[in-house]
């Protein structure tokens, strides 16, 4: 079993470490953030990379890498900024393969070169006001029309919808099949008439708008339809355990930079005549944060590797995205304990960490649902 990296791995890393450190300084994401402006400029630089093809097929303008190199490109865009990687990932990592994967060729022909050369940015309509935890409770609805299908319903936490081309939107398509068998995806176009965006706001990440989605009798046509109709629900959850590893690489992305800062200020920081980091409390805060970042992602890159041999990793998953949004929350707390009064500046950083943390342990599946779904693997 390797523990390690390998050599493309780490030069992976330590390319985008020196990209998002000279593309997205903390100075521009914090202002960016502030006046909750989408960073369309840096998002642009992404298909230089090749970073939106890198979950889809060549012959369709991808670049697709291992699942591991996936975890890093993650992990170094949300350390840099959240609103990167949520910008990031409802297309790249979610829309984009199950695309490559339930697509007909047309649509896969039309969307994915556009999204390779980040044209075409997807939003992932999928959470309802009483549908969240219970997705497949969810009560939006499509209802045919000869050869066209009509939306109507509500969504919610919807990231990007009012910067995306489209919403991967899931309804109900028969309300007589049992939850999960009567749902259906389309693929709906936001300039669509019938179609209403409104932000919300939130706690961090502003810059990337998380926004409620009202459907009122939207008229797309059948070729919207991604898959068959009524394998909605199993497009969406092929895409969960994948879904929470990246969460989980999300998380570290938090967890390394907060600990970054506070390993860097416990350095430099001089009080009673010697660093801060020579005082036991502050050494042992700073050891407790190293080790729930080194195990929980270990346990994300096993998860990874799974995801790459096709292999099934429920358990293994949710067990990485526990652990992992725990360690953000833990390690942006201690972060914000050693810089002490600083931390509470905003130029500091810590203060942008520890917004961004909490955030982890709720979307892809609270941790509570995922406590449950480790129960059932383990049964």
């Amino acid at each position: 079993m390797d523990f390690e990296l390998e050599d493309h791995h780490r030069d992976l890393k330590a390319n985008l470490r020196s990209f998002f450190s000279a593309e997205a300084p903390p100075t521009l994401i914090t202002e960016l953030d502030s006046t909750e402006t989408f960073p369309a400029l840096i998002l642009d630089r992404f298909a230089d990379l090749g970073l939106w093809g890198l979950a889809f097929p060549e012959e369709f303008g991808g670049s697709p890498v291992d699942e591991v190199s996936r975890c890093i490109v993650v992990e170094e865009m949300h350390r840099a900024g959240a609103c990167l990687s949520y910008a990031f990932m409802p297309t790249a990592l979610y829309c984009a393969p199950a695309i490559a994967k339930f697509g007909t060729a047309e649509q896969a022909g039309e969307l994915l070169p556009e999204i390779a050369a980040g044209r075409v940015l997807v939003a992932m309509g999928l959470t309802e006001p009483e549908a969240g935890s219970d997705l497949m409770s969810l009560s939006s609805r499509a209802t045919r029309d000869d050869d066209e299908w009509v939306v109507r319903g509500q969504k919610v936490f919807t990231t990007g919808a009012d910067s995306s081309r489209y919403i991967f939107t899931l309804v109900r398509t028969d309300p007589n099949s049992e939850r999960h068998r009567g749902l259906s995806i389309f693929i709906v176009p936001t300039d669509s008439e019938g179609v209403t965006i409104q932000p919300l706001k939130k706690l961090a990440g502003q810059a990337t708008h998380t926004c409620e989605v009202w459907f009122d009798d939207v008229r797309v046509p059948a070729t919207a339809l991604l898959g068959e109709e009524g394998q909605g629900a199993a497009i969406a959850l092929s895409q969960l355990d994948a879904d929470r590893v990246y969460t989980a690489a999300q998380s570290f992305g938090t967890a390394q930079g907060a600990f970054d800062l506070a390993l860097q200020h416990a350095k430099e920081r001089v009080q009673f005549g010697r660093p801060i980091i020579e005082h036991q409390a502050i050494g042992h805060a700073l050891a407790d944060m190293a080790m729930r970042i080194d195990s929980g992602r270990l346990l994300t890159w096993r998860a990874a590797k799974l995801l790459e041999e096709g292999k099934r990793c429920s358990l293994e998953a949710a067990m990485a995205k526990i652990v992992a949004s725990e360690a953000a929350t833990f390690c942006a707390s201690q972060g914000m304990q050693i810089l002490g009064g600083y931390s509470y500046i905003v130029e500091s950083g810590m203060e942008r960490y520890y917004r961004e943390a909490k955030i982890q342990e709720i979307f892809a599946g609270t941790n509570q649902v995922l406590r449950n779904v480790m129960v059932r693997e383990l049964s």
